[in-house]
């Protein structure tokens, strides 16, 4: 099965606790990139959830 590579824009609260973690749980599912408005915290979001990608609006 091929692997479902997701992204988040607007990384907060809801993804922080249910949907940062449970994309990187799941099988075949890889959350590779973030977006924010604010530069620092999406680059803190994606070091904290190993997310290699991170950008900002």
């Amino acid at each position: 099965m091929d692997t479902i590579k997701w992204g988040i824009i607007g990384c907060g609260d809801v993804a922080e606790i249910k949907s940062g973690p449970a994309f990187q749980k799941v099988a075949n599912s890889e959350l590779v990139a973030v977006m924010r408005r604010n530069k620092a915290k999406s680059k803190d979001f994606a070091k904290r959830h190993n997310v290699p990608f991170f950008m900002i609006l």
